[in-house]
């Protein structure tokens, strides 16, 4: 009887580690596979944002000074800062579980950007800050074509306050 009894009990732990062991991997596999879906969302966002902030900075730019576009854009959560570099890229930083990355846009014509940034590095070196556009959720955002002071054109980026 003893015996019957150990068989059984055995039989169970046996049957409960086989599920285990199958139910623990494809757990795993699925949350790495949804985290790098996750990953691959945010990036496609991202990329569609920029080319189209980019898409309207060049649409303005051309239209010449004075014209303006607001777009309505949503921000993914994961975008934890939004800046200009030297007057000509448009950077979004990314955070994600693993790290972090930044997606770099430019227009293909070289047309200068700017942001309502006062800072001395943004007035003299083109380095402007847009942070206040990064941040999950709808985003309105303000691209207008001004003078630059030297007779040329530049576009200027900025959160809308309408």
């Amino acid at each position: 009887m003893i015996t019957a009894k150990a068989q059984s009990a055995l039989e169970y732990l046996m049957i409960i580690a086989l599920t285990l062991g199958i139910i623990v991997p494809t757990t795993y596999l699925f949350f790495r596979y949804s985290s790098e879906s996750n990953v691959q969302i945010v990036d496609v966002q991202v990329n569609q944002i920029g080319r189209n902030i980019i898409d309207a900075a060049e649409s303005v730019y051309f239209s010449g000074e004075g014209s303006k576009i607001t777009v309505e854009l949503n921000m993914p959560k994961n975008v934890v800062d939004v800046y200009i570099l030297a007057n000509r890229e448009l950077v979004f930083r990314i955070s994600y579980e693993i790290g972090e990355t930044e997606a770099v846009f430019f227009s293909s014509a070289g047309i200068p950007l700017t942001s309502d940034d006062t800072s001395d590095d943004c007035v003299n070196n083109g380095n402007c800050d847009l942070s206040s556009i990064a941040g999950v959720g709808l985003k309105k955002i303000k691209i207008q074509s001004i003078g630059d002071g030297s007779g040329g054109t530049e576009v200027l980026i900025e959160k809308s306050a309408e």
